[in-house]
């Protein structure tokens, strides 16, 4: 090729051409970048993404939410702003503003703010302050917000039941802060002294009472039942040597079609964990059921009781329905039911006691066709599901035994499907298994020979034959 001035005139111009195209396509690239985003996370367990549960909750809402963060330090927005981004990612609508507090005392002052960073979250005229960042306590706020009403608990006192508000090892106050936390409303209610179930309960709790129930108090509660309230009965095994073993509560059992079996459950797997009381039973495996979606964790139960299903006989009453009763805990199968009273030295007997595997606990349903209250579809009846959960044992909630297996999960699914927010069962917390580095000391040697005299010696030899070479030339 012949170099002219018109071939360098040329040369000149193409290059010039390469580097505006060239330059032209890095904006168009910048350009993009802003409007379509790749985002991958390939940390282990996806530690840097929203899970399953917190993605379903922002499919269910269909209403945009407003994020008001009270700061101005630029390292608290930046953890706020990341955070949010994977909400933002999946919910376009999610809005996320920023206020200086020291320029607004007035507004910190009257909306009573804490902390530095504390945001308010607003959604279809709602709103709720929250004070710690992370995915649970976002999730967990977005999905009180979305309730249309809140959960109203309420726990029977007056007969010696565990307390969901006092801290001895017995009570459900730890549980009953989780429940809390989730936007249900927690309340003790005195039947002795009010007469009186209000309308506004979600899930009513009998939590193993120790003393009997009047007669008028049974009454409310099957009453309760018969009008089609939710129930969550948590017993104990049987003390028969007492006047009344079921604490006057029979007429409620046969009302349910269900029975407590006198004894207490032996499970011998639970050696495997070394546990040493016989009178603990643990749960593996659990049935086809919308309150177990994707738990699989073990739950631990300590001295609990069977249930078995009674035929129920109907009436001419059209409340005294047929409940449909399926089992929903069940041990293993070779436990049993110990009738003996002496706990340390058990030994199956098939004489007297019943061979497992045993259901702990029964969940009850029947649907219910009630009249609409509202004029403009008078014509439609609502229907309802009633729902009732009775089980052997009320210490795997208590604080003692809550911490262990999956005992919390469990309760929070069994209140959640209660009150009807099963579409959300649990918003699991990540734990990041991959921050540490475990290697076998065999393997730390073979580490630390290549980094101290392979490497070193890689680099001595390859040096030398350079030094070498340029010696000889």
């Amino acid at each position: 090729m012949n170099i002219n001035h018109n071939s360098t005139q040329r040369l000149k111009h193409q290059n010039s051409l390469f580097i505006i195209l060239f330059l032209t396509l890095i904006g168009l690239l910048a350009f993009l970048s802003t409007r379509y985003v790749y985002w991958s996370d390939w940390t282990n367990n996806g530690q840097n993404s929203l899970n399953e549960v917190s993605l379903k909750l922002l499919q269910t809402l269909d209403s945009p939410v407003s994020i008001v963060s009270y700061t101005n330090q630029k390292s608290i927005k930046h953890s706020i702003q990341e955070l949010l981004s994977r909400y933002q990612q999946v919910k376009t609508d999610i809005t996320l503003s920023f206020v200086d507090p020291n320029l607004e005392p007035e507004t910190s002052r009257e909306l009573n703010l804490s902390v530095d960073g504390e945001m308010i979250i607003h959604y279809q005229g709602r709103e709720e302050h929250l004070i710690e960042l992370s995915e649970q306590n976002i999730s967990n706020t977005l999905y009180r917000l979305l309730r249309a009403k809140e959960r109203k608990i309420a726990f029977i006192q007056g007969h010696g039941e565990r307390s969901p508000t006092q801290s001895a090892n017995f009570d459900l106050s730890t549980f009953s802060d989780h429940l809390q936390k989730l936007g249900m409303q927690v309340e003790t209610l005195n039947l002795a002294k009010t007469m009186l179930i209000p309308d506004a309960v979600s899930v009513l709790v009998i939590a193993g009472p120790q003393a009997g129930f009047l007669a008028a108090e049974v009454s409310l509660i099957i009453d309760y039942v018969n009008k089609g309230g939710n129930l969550l009965w948590l017993g104990d095994p049987l003390k028969n040597t007492r006047p009344l073993p079921m604490h006057g509560l029979l007429a409620l059992s046969e009302r349910l079609g269900i029975e407590f079996l006198d004894g207490f459950v032996v499970d011998p797997s639970t050696q495997e964990y070394d546990i040493a009381r016989p009178d603990y039973a643990i749960v593996t495996d659990y049935p086809q059921h919308p309150l177990h979606s994707g738990f699989s964790t073990l739950t631990l139960f300590p001295q609990t009781t069977g249930i078995e299903r009674l035929p129920v006989f109907l009436d001419e009453n059209s409340s005294n329905k047929e409940f449909n009763i399926e089992p929903l805990l069940t041990t293993v199968e070779r436990s049993w039911i110990e009738n003996s009273s002496v706990i340390d030295t058990v030994q199956f007997n098939e004489e007297e006691d019943i061979a497992g595997p045993i259901s702990i606990a029964m969940v009850l349903t029947r649907t219910l066709t009630q009249d609409s209250h509202n004029e403009s579809s008078a014509q439609e009846p609502h229907v309802k599901e009633q729902r009732i959960i009775v089980i052997g044992d009320g210490d795997f909630l208590s604080n003692t035994f809550l911490g262990n297996g999956g005992n919390l999960t469990l309760g929070v699914n069994i209140f959640n499907w209660l009150s009807h927010d099963d579409q959300f069962i649990a918003i699991p917390t990540r734990i990041k298994d991959d921050i540490i580095l475990d290697l076998s000391p065999s393997a730390l040697a073979l580490l630390g020979a290549v980094f101290l005299f392979v490497m070193p010696g890689l680099l001595i030899v390859s040096g030398s034959l350079i030094w070498s070479r340029r010696r000889h030339r």
